[in-house]
């Protein structure tokens, strides 16, 4: 290391301290008027040790800030903090610069925050508004943004990605590399390369990927997130089933007579899953389905926007699985978004979480509850699970909620 850097402070710290000392007047105006004492001298050498000590110290100080702990990261020209709270102005974009050389723009009215920070890369949360990434990459590094209910798994690569906490629609365009996209509704992760874009409609359960696909670069196996029940025929994530676009070959090669409703579902092809359960003879299918096929064609009814439908099913299934299963989450959907009945909802997400205390979707049943009571009214209740959300699921969906309703 070059130390002359060290020794040109070190000599500017010693002037400066000399000069508040105010040696050189003092002295001066000393010999004028009379010598010394020898007590006087050693006063004085005890003074100039002392400021010396000082200066020596103050450029150690200021020696070990700029070598030893500089910011890892800055906010526009300023040292950044982790898990400080991050909003760009209302008229421009705030830049997020990392010693990496990654760089993050949160566009005008964005905000987020940098939960976790290491050698090998950072966690940042989206909690509104979109962000623009070039992120550097490197052998070891890890990225990780988090965007509403989903989590974007970076390792280098250029994109855009936006949360719209009314609609609850991620948005996600990559310009260079692949990440991969999980969580929410989304049973498996899903790759996204360069030049596609994702659309994934939270409270529909749909997720539109377009772009170019690359027969050279095959897609990476998908990353299997926990499943909300043991054998589930879908998971709900944030209460959506997953959406896979591609049908199966055998539906393509021969349609049977009675269209298979199950696979249909699985195709994410809900409407004609609701069709084909019709012409099998829905009340038929419900008593003779198992809990999990009846939350699968629960689900498909729900998305196909049949809501008596989806409640015949839910229902069917609370009576064959232990504990109703996930199936009161289903119908505090179907309360909440389809027929905005929110007291429903709530005693139905209650339900959930008073019959599946070790439920995989009791974060989301949490987050959905807080919603359910701000709408309907119950603001005292309201207040005292913000309280235990915040505790539990410091960075959860509806963390922004649960900090709005204690204000």
């Amino acid at each position: 290391m070059n130390q002359e850097p060290f020794f040109d402070e070190l000599r500017r710290e010693q002037d400066r301290a000399r000069e508040q000392a105010g040696y050189l007047e003092q002295a001066r105006a000393r010999e004028a008027v009379r010598r010394p004492t020898p007590k006087n001298w050693s006063l004085n050498r005890r003074i100039f040790a002392f400021a010396g000590a000082l200066s020596v110290a103050a450029a150690g100080v200021l020696t070990w800030q700029h070598f030893g702990k500089s910011p890892t990261f800055f906010v526009g020209n300023e040292a950044g903090s982790v898990g400080a709270f991050l909003a760009a102005p209302t008229e421009r974009e705030l830049p997020l610069r990392f010693a990496d050389g990654t760089r993050i723009a949160l566009s005008a009215g964005t905000s987020a925050r940098v939960a976790s920070l290491d050698e090998h890369g950072a966690h940042i949360v989206l909690e509104k508004g979109r962000a623009v990434a070039s992120v550097v990459h490197r052998a070891d590094s890890h990225w990780r943004v988090d965007v509403g209910p989903y989590q974007v798994a970076v390792v280098g690569t250029q994109f855009d990605v936006s949360w719209d906490a009314g609609t609850r629609v991620l948005e996600l365009h990559l310009t260079q590399g692949a990440v991969l996209v999980s969580g929410g509704f989304l049973r498996d992760a899903l790759q996204v390369r360069a030049g596609q874009s994702l659309r994934a409609f939270s409270d529909g359960g749909r997720v539109e990927l377009v772009g170019p696909t690359s027969e050279a670069t095959p897609p990476a196996a998908p990353v299997a997130a926990p499943a909300p029940e043991p054998a589930a025929a879908a998971a709900l994530g944030d209460g959506s089933a997953s959406v896979d676009t591609s049908v199966p070959s055998s539906l393509h090669a021969a349609a049977p007579s009675v269209p298979d409703w199950k696979a249909l579902a699985s195709a994410g092809k809900f409407g004609d899953a609701l069709s084909a359960a019709e012409k099998a003879g829905f009340e038929a299918e419900c008593r003779r389905s198992s809990g999990q096929d009846l939350l699968a064609l629960a689900d498909a009814a729900r998305l196909a926007g049949s809501a008596p439908r989806a409640e015949q099913a839910y229902s069917a299934a609370r009576s064959k699985l232990s504990g109703g299963g996930r199936a009161s989450y289903g119908l505090g959907l179907v309360a909440f978004d389809q027929r905005g009945d929110f007291t429903t909802a709530a005693r139905w997400f209650e339900t959930y979480l008073r019959e599946q205390p070790s439920g995989s979707l009791r974060a989301e049943a949490t987050g959905r509850l807080l919603e359910a009571l701000q709408r309907s009214g119950q603001r005292d209740k309201a207040r005292t699970l913000a309280q235990q959300y915040l505790t539990q699921y410091p960075h959860g969906a509806q963390a922004a909620l649960a900090q709005q309703l204690l204000r």
